[in-house]
């Protein structure tokens, strides 16, 4: 009585209803149900938590020989006259493969290259005729001016003969002068005598006189005869050498005329012809390229254009997954590689031109090398060999993440790009 006003029982009474506590069953559905949900639940967070995300790229590319694809291209513009090597032939260095023609014609001339070389061979034979003329009236001349030479030298020797002859002749005469002067006085010589001895050694001084006048002049004409033998060789080569320098300017330009009229382009290596992309009587223009040769020896490779959005992730080793157009992934597999080679520089419009054709892309693109796992593929229980030009697309396996973390990333580029506003 002290603790309350009421008796406990009463209390209890209360508490207690007429129809006893209630209790509502709960089905085992709903306790399957909560375990499920609880377990998918942990699984869920284990997977976001352990499981991981590899990002993967989606990128272009062929198939080229690791040594390169060699072109062949015209040197000069022409037609397609004929193939020496067809599609797939094998050819050794140096092997005519095309035979292109530069032949033109005119309304008026009609063959103008057939024209042309007819021409420069007609006066090739004249400057060949020439230079044997001029090789030929050397010699006579020579021979000519050593006859002029012995005959003057003989000429000369009779001259100083008649002149030594003269000279005695006229020192007789002057001194019998002398002696029958001082006897005139005496009487024993007339004067007729005297004056006729005077004439007499007049005469013999006006003879040596004429013939030393002759000794010069002979003396002159052999000195000329001698400066021409001299000079017959010098003149005759300076001849000869301008007409062999009209020769080789003749043979060049027939040789030039020819290479126009019709040249043959042969194999710069020794492999297999592939992309031949020219026909038969097809006009090419200087530079363009008639076909490609694989060379002996060298493995293909994969060549992928990968966007520089991508660029970054791919490195030495990334593994890559290979899909040729030829032989579908749907039906023969997947195949696989992995990079070799990464471009330090974006490919240039031209680059990307050759190796994928048609319109490039606007996106800058870096070159990606790729070595093959297998150089064929199984197709129907047969490998099949790949061939260069082959045209593929390939997965890149890059970013491997977390799956929380690819969860949180915009979570994560909020807050760096608050850091930095900061």
């Amino acid at each position: 009585m002290a603790d309350g006003l009421f008796r406990e029982e009463i209390a209890e009474g209360r508490r207690t209803s007429f129809h006893g506590v209630v209790q509502i069953a709960s089905p085992l559905t709903h306790l399957a149900w909560a375990c499920g949900a609880g377990t998918v639940g942990i699984a869920i967070i284990a997977w976001l938590f352990l499981g991981t995300y590899t990002r993967r790229e989606h990128v272009d590319g062929v198939l080229t020989p690791t040594a390169g694809m060699v072109s062949v291209n015209a040197r000069a513009a022409g037609t397609v006259a004929r193939f020496l090597a067809s599609d797939g032939a094998h050819v050794a260095k140096g092997d005519a493969i095309v035979e292109l023609s530069g032949e033109r014609s005119s309304t008026t001339l009609g063959d103008t290259s057939a024209a042309i070389s007819r021409q420069l061979t007609a006066e090739q034979s004249r400057i060949r005729n020439d230079i044997h003329d001029a090789t030929a009236l050397a010699a006579k001349q020579e021979a000519d001016l050593h006859m002029q030479e012995r005959m003057l030298t003989e000429q000369i020797d009779r001259i100083d003969a008649q002149e030594g002859l003269a000279q005695q002749q006229a020192s007789s005469v002057g001194d019998l002068l002398a002696r029958i002067e001082p006897l005139t006085s005496k009487g024993y010589v007339s004067a007729l005598d005297v004056q006729q001895q005077r004439m007499q050694k007049l005469t013999a001084e006006t003879q040596v006189k004429d013939l030393q006048r002759r000794h010069f002049e002979s003396k002159q004409q052999l000195d000329s005869v001698r400066d021409q033998l001299e000079q017959l060789p010098l003149t005759t080569a300076a001849k000869v050498s301008d007409l062999n320098h009209q020769l080789s300017q003749n043979d060049q330009s027939l040789a030039q005329n020819e290479l126009d009229r019709s040249s043959v382009l042969r194999a710069p290596a020794t492999g297999t012809v592939t992309g031949l992309i020219v026909a038969l009587g097809q006009a090419i223009e200087t530079g363009d390229r008639l076909m490609s040769i694989v060379p002996d020896g060298s493995p293909l490779q994969a060549d992928l254009m990968v966007p520089s959005s991508a660029a970054g992730f791919v490195a030495v080793g990334t593994t890559v997954a290979l899909h040729y157009q030829a032989f579908p992934y749907q039906k023969f597999g997947v195949q696989r590689g992995r990079v070799v080679e990464v471009s330090k520089g974006a490919l240039t419009q031209h680059e990307l031109t050759e190796l994928l054709g048609g319109d490039p892309p606007k996106e800058p693109m870096y070159r990606v090398v790729v070595a093959l796992d297998a150089q064929e593929v199984v197709a129907y229980g047969k490998p099949a060999a790949l061939k260069p030009g082959m045209a593929l697309d390939a997965d890149m396996l890059l970013d491997r993440r977390r799956i929380i973390e690819w969860a949180l990333e915009p979570i994560y580029g909020m807050r760096r790009r608050a850091e930095v506003e900061q």
